[in-house]
């Protein structure tokens, strides 16, 4: 099927946008839950953490090298598994997204609040411009919308990176990573899901292959340099926390806190920082998101209208304003809280059919070209596979049956989308053959 978009993202855009994706709120949080939880081994708990998402994401590498087209991980298990398998894991997928978008638009304004507390009467107007700018800009052109993700994953990387400089310079000999947690499996067991979690979103940098110069390279290049360098940047924001604050492990505002041994405002830097990193990720959800409700609507997995791009800037507009509308109504509604515990269970499922699927293809599309191959036969992608069913395993119970309500729901759409797209199409060739008689 003939896609309307504009390829206009080069390699470094698209490497932006996976680094994007990662690095959001989060990492404000992390240092001191990972100290609290693996003491001295906070180090290794991030190394394990980064070798289980690599292993993933090269995974997802291989997939994308094979592929041109817009849709990410919806496209690579429609390839291996058929359509409705994979409109099961686009709807995850967007799902995912839009429930993410929803949950940092709260955070921001957590965030935004504390800094000005007389703008908490207006939180819901803000939330509602700041995604409608977001929509608006991406829908004047996938370029803007990228400079848009480059812009502010600049911007948020300077704190970080100020962060990491200070806690090497003022280093007095003392480590936050130095706790009385005792030094068992277990403990850095529960580190390493609390870390793996972190790294979602590097597969934003797959999404837009409709519309990359060079989709094949370009996405290859996303993924791996975005957890590569993520995974070093983790281990060096942690070391420099840690040196900058003894106490990081009992912090509920680590980075924060870190920030008020660098110098006088430094917490108020931090902070600012952490605004910034969260509209960053915001603006990378809001690119990745509508492409993939694009991609199911194009093909076929819901209304053909989702589908319909700007004429003028070649964008899919209607996707990109229904979702933002969505976002709107869960942020101020407050709804998104409810739909949180599917967000990594479903995650999950979008990872682990990426993983079947590249299996799938060794043998189903053995003759293909792939710009990436992994070594090694389908060993990498089995032992990614059965790292996803153990992450999946440790989700609680009420987690998986939300999820399974969510795929449900997903499940129900699609079949009600194909019905009707089945009898305006019978409609159609009985009006033709009407005619012809």
């Amino acid at each position: 099927m003939q896609e309307g978009l504009k390829r206009a993202l080069r390699t470094p855009e698209v490497l932006f946008i996976g680094m994007n994706g990662v690095i959001g709120g989060g990492i404000f949080l992390l240092p001191g839950q990972v100290a609290s939880l693996a003491g001295r081994q906070a180090t290794w708990a991030y190394l394990i953490a980064g070798v289980v998402a690599i292993l993933i994401g090269l995974c997802f590498a291989e997939a994308s090298s094979m592929f041109s087209e817009t849709g990410g991980s919806y496209m690579y298990a429609e390839r291996a598994m058929g359509q409705t398998v994979a409109a099961s894991v686009g709807w995850m997928s967007w799902l995912t997204l839009i429930v993410g978008w929803a949950a940092l638009s709260n955070g921001l304004m957590g965030y935004v609040t504390s800094l000005v507390p007389g703008l908490a009467p207006f939180k819901d107007v803000i939330t509602a411009g700041v995604i409608a700018a977001l929509c608006l800009v991406n829908s004047l052109g996938v370029r803007k919308g990228s400079w848009a993700v480059v812009f502010f994953s600049v911007v948020k990387l300077i704190p970080l990176i100020l962060l990491v400089a200070m806690g090497f310079i003022l280093y007095t000999g003392h480590t936050g990573n130095v706790s009385d947690v005792p030094m068992s499996a277990p403990q850095i067991g529960k580190a390493v899901l609390v870390l793996i979690y972190a790294y979602g979103g590097f597969e934003m940098a797959t999404v837009q292959q409709g519309e990359m110069v060079h989709p094949r390279k370009s996405a290859v290049i996303g993924v791996i340099g975005t957890l590569v360098g993520v995974t070093l940047f983790y281990l060096l924001i942690q070391e420099a926390a840690g040196r900058l604050d003894p106490a990081l492990a009992a912090s509920t505002t680590p980075l924060a806190d870190a920030g008020r041994a660098m110098f006088v405002g430094g917490a108020t830097v931090m902070t600012i920082g952490a605004v910034l990193s969260i509209l960053g990720t915001k603006s990378g959800v809001a690119l990745a998101a509508p492409r993939i409700l694009y991609a199911l609507s194009l093909r076929r997995g819901l209304p053909r209208a989702l589908a319909t791009t700007s004429s003028r800037f070649q964008t899919p507009i209607v996707s990109i304003w229904i979702t933002g509308v969505i976002v709107i109504a869960l942020s101020v509604t407050g709804t998104f809280e409810h739909l949180l515990l599917l967000n990594v269970a479903a995650r999950l499922y979008e990872y682990l059919a990426v993983c079947i699927a590249v299996i799938l293809l060794r043998f189903r599309a053995k003759e293909d070209k792939r710009a990436f191959r992994l070594p090694f036969g389908v060993t990498i992608p089995c032992v990614a596979a059965a790292l996803c069913i153990w992450l999946l395993s440790q989700e609680s119970a009420s987690q998986l049956l939300l999820a399974l309500a969510a795929l449900v729901v997903g499940m129900i759409l699609y079949g009600i989308s194909r019905r009707a797209q089945a009898m305006a199409k019978a409609a159609e060739l009985k009006h033709n053959s009407s005619r012809s008689a």
